[in-house]
């Protein structure tokens, strides 16, 4: 029976999918030690997993990735890349930052202004983190620290707003 069976998973051609080898949170950094790359049953799921290290290696997971699990070419996307004329701007927002994805567009609000209508998000603190609040979050009051890329004029103006009140960070709809 034990050949038989070897023989029919002979017969089963197998290919390389990219498997989450511990939890991976949403808005992580997916690196090469965080995937084991396992061989499976071709099938169409897996083509459109990843089949490589290599190919994951800086992505940022789009969604919570549970340990074991194959990772799916939707699951994780490139890191955001500042461009030239645009600054990194590290910045406390006092709304929560949960919703926050790097390379997601949000708007930067004052209270009697908007600051920035669509500023790309480049980091944001890790979920559970201390960094991840904000007055508005319902966690003890305590703003929260995101990265996002503006044009010169309009770092300008967030930095001097944040030193008037709370600045708040919408998240805009995908479009």
């Amino acid at each position: 029976m034990w050949l038989i069976l070897q023989c029919l998973m002979s017969l089963m051609e197998r290919g390389p999918v990219a498997v989450a080898s511990a939890s991976i949170s949403r808005g992580l950094t997916i690196t090469a030690a965080s995937v084991t790359i396992e061989q499976v049953p071709v099938s169409a799921v897996t083509e459109s997993a990843f089949t490589s290290s290599d190919d994951i290696d800086g992505l940022i997971a789009q969604i919570d990735i549970a340990k074991g699990e194959p990772i799916m070419k939707g699951m994780a996307k490139r890191a955001p890349v500042v461009g030239a004329d645009h600054t990194a701007v590290e910045i406390t927002v006092s709304s929560s930052v949960e919703t926050l994805m790097p390379g997601r567009a949000v708007r930067l609000v004052a209270a009697d202004r908007v600051l920035a209508e669509s500023a790309m998000v480049v980091k944001v603190p890790e979920q559970g983190s201390e960094d991840s609040g904000g007055i508005l979050s319902g966690r003890d009051g305590e703003d929260a620290t995101v990265t996002v890329a503006l044009t010169a004029e309009e770092a300008m103006a967030v930095l001097a707003a944040q030193e008037e009140g709370p600045i708040l960070a919408v998240a805009l709809a995908d479009g």
